[in-house]
C-alpha cells in the first residue's frame, strides 16, 4: 500500500502491482500505511463532533486507451473511470499503471507529465490525449502550457 498526500491510498498486490485504491475520504481525515497491508483511517484534524466519513474504492483506472493520429502526430486517447477522474493521486496512478501495462511505449515522462496535466486540470475531458511527439519539458512547463507543449 501507499498513502498519497491527498489523503488517498493506492492498494498492491503481494508482487507490488496497483489493483486499486481509495480515494482521499472527506471529514478531514487520511489514510496512513501502518504496516505492511493494513492502513489506518486518521483524523488530520480533532473534529468537535463525530463527523460522517466518506470514500470510494476503484479498481480500475482506464476504460481505454487508444493509438490513433491527431494534429501533430500519433496520439495515445486516455479514457479514464469516473472513479480515476475523481480519486486524486491514487485515481491518476492506477490509470498511469493501466496505460503503461496496455501501452508500454507510453511509459515516458513526458506522457507521464501530459496525464498529469490532464488529472488535474482537464478531468472532465472526454479523452486525455498524449503525445509522444511533444517535447518533455517537465510537469510545470507542461501545466503553463494545458497540457500540450510545443
Amino acid at each position: 500500500m501507499t498513502a498519497y498526500p491527498d489523503g488517498g491510498l493506492a492498494v498492491r498486490d503481494a508482487d507490488g502491482t496497483l489493483v486499486g485504491g481509495l480515494s482521499a475520504p472527506t471529514g478531514g481525515g487520511r489514510f496512513t500505511v501502518v504496516s505492511p497491508g493494513r492502513a489506518e483511517l486518521r483524523w488530520t484534524t480533532t473534529p468537535a463532533a463525530p463527523q460522517a466519513v466518506a470514500f470510494s474504492l476503484g479498481t480500475r483506472g482506464i476504460v481505454s486507451a487508444t493509438w490513433g493520429e491527431r494534429e501533430g502526430g500519433r496520439s495515445l486517447a486516455v479514457v479514464p473511470t469516473g472513479w480515476a477522474r475523481d480519486a486524486g493521486d491514487a485515481g491518476r496512478e492506477l490509470v498511469w499503471a493501466e496505460v503503461t501495462a496496455a501501452q508500454p511505449e507510453a511509459d515516458t515522462s513526458g506522457m507521464r507529465d501530459q496525464l498529469t496535466c490532464h488529472a488535474i486540470g482537464a478531468r472532465d475531458k472526454a479523452s486525455w490525449n498524449l503525445e509522444p511527439w511533444r517535447p518533455d519539458v517537465g510537469l510545470l512547463a507542461v501545466m503553463a502550457a494545458r497540457c500540450n507543449p510545443s
